[in-house]
């Protein structure tokens, strides 16, 4: 068993490197060779948006270390997706990292399921609500597993270590990777596709998990109001949702787009763009 442990973190040795680290840890007493990568050591540029990942199934045609992470993924088992917390949701890196992937949400499924530990680091509670989400977002889009998922808290870097519950956690959660453990064990969440309290209310009255599109009704108990998806409803990152998105929607934009080019141009060269 194969256990990669990526830190998004810009800050060596950090609260976030301390749990990747933990988590590796518990994989290791397992039994799995582990390996620690820190993204901010490697070049990664912003996507560039030209789509040919997707329309012609090729690897990115951006020269940078995507590859190697790529490659990195592949080589991979099972992979701890660890970020610090930046204003409410996870650091910019993780958002690069997740368009970089497109391909493989949706062409190529090298990393479909994959377990995942998705762990955070966070300096104060109440500043944290989307980074979980965000993180979980990559795993989802990419067909993965996620096994658990929560936050740990410490202000100054290394303060993490005074949060034991949290690196325990990770610990254990590490181990469960070592182990090869697909299912998940972390809180249950409202929403049982992603398990993110994530889910408003419609104006009829009904109910939709934001992150994963899963409708259904609100059912109320002596004990509590609970969130129920329609029987037949799916999230969109099933496979079946997942075909129609590909197969239905994003390839057949091809042909139209490129019917459309000529007019585009056209239309660009009345527009006054001397200062952009």
């Amino acid at each position: 068993m194969k256990v990669l442990g990526l830190s998004f973190s810009s800050r060596r040795s950090g609260n976030t490197d301390i749990m990747v680290q933990y988590a590796l840890k518990g994989a290791k007493a397992e039994g799995a060779e582990t390996r620690f990568l820190a993204l901010a050591d490697i070049e990664l540029k912003f996507c560039k948006g030209c789509m040919a990942c997707v329309f012609k199934d090729c690897p990115c045609v951006i020269d940078d270390g995507i590859h190697l992470l790529v490659e990195e993924m592949r080589g991979a088992d099972a992979i701890v997706f660890g970020s610090p917390v930046y204003v409410l949701g996870a650091n910019g890196l993780v958002k690069i990292v997740q368009e970089r992937l497109v391909r493989f949400g949706t062409i190529s499924r090298d990393f479909a399921g994959k377990p995942a530990l998705v762990v955070a680091s966070a300096g104060v509670r109440g500043w944290e609500q989307f980074a979980l989400p965000q993180l979980a977002t990559t795993c989802l889009f990419l067909g993965m597993r996620v096994v658990d998922q929560f936050v740990g808290y410490g202000q100054g870097p290394g303060e993490i270590f005074w949060d034991e519950k949290a690196l325990a956690r990770a610990a254990e959660g590490g181990a469960a990777l070592g182990r090869g453990e697909t299912g998940y064990r972390g809180s249950p969440g409202a929403c049982p596709a992603c398990h993110f309290d994530l889910v408003s209310v419609n104006v009829d009255g009904t109910g939709c998990c934001q992150l994963c599109d899963l409708h259904g009704s609100w059912v109320k108990s002596d004990e509590a109001v609970t969130f129920q998806p329609h029987p037949q409803a799916e999230p969109r990152w099933s496979e079946l949702r997942r075909r129609h998105h590909v197969y239905d929607v994003v390839l057949p934009s091809g042909p139209r787009f490129r019917s459309r080019i000529t007019d585009i141009r056209n239309r660009l060269k009345s527009l006054d763009l001397a200062s952009h």
